[in-house]
């Protein structure tokens, strides 16, 4: 693991390295001076003992040194004196002892009798014994520096097994908690430092598992809830769209039957009854209008249009409603337009004809004595459909509200332009049906444009419709 890898040389070189070094430097240092010092004994020793006999020898002349010279070899036996020589001054030569070995060392010393000329005494000395007892020293020395290593090499595995691998289970627990995973936590025996950790981690460990066991149970709940919720609204959309058709079916009938009661009415009525009966049908028309929209704003909510995708021309999407949208604005003294009818598109006919007829009626009862344009236009891989006009605008802070129902911007009744505010909440609704969502560009005193996007008819399918053309079953409006 990693702090195997990079802490462990780290505590090496910083704890067990500089100790293993001192220790073997002080070591070095105590066999050189063992070793030196035990030269030096042996130096000192057959260097007294030449010097003693020196002495002795120039004491008195004409007395033969032999006794001296074997007196100093007996007693020199010790020391490891091999043999003792005495150079006289005439040339004569005294000696005690065997011939020196090789490798040993010979030391002199220069006697001076009274009036006569200096001669020098020379003594051999083995010193085989004082390098054993050296060797000795350095094999000692090497021995505790082995020990030393070892420790060193005992160190480091301790450091590893004590430090390193509970160190490694504390981060591999760690890792774990962070990632919201139960950690394995080893029971391996450690020391107290660490099995206090061990402790903690495992207290958070289980403190995470109640709180994830708490997390599920309110995330159950919350879910129970928001279905509750759910069933609850789609209940309330069910009943409200059941009441609303209900009620617009109920209605429709008897305002049916009003209509061509009044019409029957008008045919033998005088002028100023003719006036009534006529604003008796444009009450009733704008009742049906308006159960009209509140029974498509509850088909609508109520799921029960199906969506049936095909492949259609822009021409024949501005056909669909276009004498109904002509009529309207002839009526408002709107100038219509129409651009980019060659555009090949793919969707529902019938939903994308009722979407850009919402939008184009909400823009000629917006714009009276204006102008309006219809356009389809090519936008990357879709086409989109918008109606422009030049009207009075919007303000930005209601471009949102604009799409709620019953949802009027002018501000006085008398500058209402007839209608419910029903036309962009039910076009709205068509627009998520289609798949799409309807865009708004508008500033005050400069128009609004309205549009939204269809996808384009894909090749194959373009190649057939020209190849067999089909004729989609249109609507008419009402």
């Amino acid at each position: 693991m990693e702090p195997r890898a990079h802490l462990l040389p780290r505590l090496f070189i910083d704890v067990v390295l500089p100790s293993t070094i001192a220790a073997l430097a002080l070591i070095l240092a105590l066999c050189l001076q063992q070793t030196h010092s035990l030269a030096e004994r042996v130096d000192a020793a057959a260097s007294l003992r030449l010097a003693r006999l020196a002495g002795e020898l120039g004491v008195v002349e004409g007395v033969s040194p032999q006794a001296a010279l074997d007196r100093t070899l007996q007693e020199g036996k010790v020391d490891q004196v091999l043999r003792v020589e005495l150079h006289g001054s005439d040339g004569r030569l005294w000696s005690s002892g065997s011939a020196a070995v090789a490798g040993g060392s010979t030391y002199r010393n220069e006697v001076r009798p009274q009036g006569s000329m200096s001669s020098w005494v020379s003594m051999d000395v083995d010193t085989h014994p004082l390098r054993k007892a050296q060797a000795m020293v350095w094999l000692l020395g090497a021995l505790c520096a082995t020990g030393i290593l070892v420790l060193a090499w005992l160190a480091r595995v301790s450091i590893r097994h004590r430090v390193l691998e509970p160190l490694a289970q504390a981060r591999y627990a760690a890792h774990e908690l962070v990632n919201a995973r139960h950690p394995q936590i080893d029971n391996t025996p450690v020391s107290t430092e660490f099995l206090e950790l061990r402790k903690t981690l495992q207290r958070l460990s289980e403190l995470q598992e109640a709180q994830r066991r708490d997390w599920s149970t309110m995330q159950h709940d919350n879910a129970v809830e928001a279905l509750d919720r759910l069933r609850q609204s789609q209940a309330a959309t069910r009943s409200k769209s059941q009441f609303i058709a209900l009620v617009s079916h109920h209605f429709r009938q008897p305002l049916q039957a009003l209509e061509l009661f009044a019409a029957g009415l008008d045919q033998n009525a005088s002028e100023e009854q003719q006036s009534l009966f006529q604003q008796m049908r444009h009450s009733i028309a704008s009742m049906t209008r308006l159960l009209d929209a509140l029974l498509e704003i509850s088909r609508l909510d109520a799921g029960v249009i199906a969506v049936k995708p095909i492949g259609f021309t822009a021409a024949e999407l501005f056909m669909r409603d276009r004498t109904s949208l002509n009529h309207e604005a002839a009526q408002n003294h709107v100038t219509l337009a129409w651009r980019g009818s060659h555009h090949q598109l793919h969707g529902d006919a019938d939903v994308a004809a009722s979407l850009l007829y919402q939008l184009a009626s909400n823009a000629i009862a917006n714009a009276p004595e204006g102008r309006v344009l219809i356009a389809a236009r090519r936008r990357g891989q879709a086409i989109r459909i918008e109606v422009r006009d030049n009207g009075p605008g919007i303000a930005v802070i209601h471009q949102q509200r604009i799409f709620e129902e019953f949802v009027q911007l002018q501000a006085s009744e008398s500058e209402r332009r007839g209608g419910y505010g029903l036309g962009l909440a039910i076009a709205e609704r068509l627009a998520r049906l289609l798949g799409t969502r309807i865009g708004l560009r508008s500033e005050p005193g400069r128009g609004s444009t309205f549009w939204f996007d269809l996808p384009r008819m894909p090749v194959m399918e373009r190649h057939s419709s020209a190849q067999k053309p089909a004729a989609p079953a249109w609507r008419q409006a009402s």
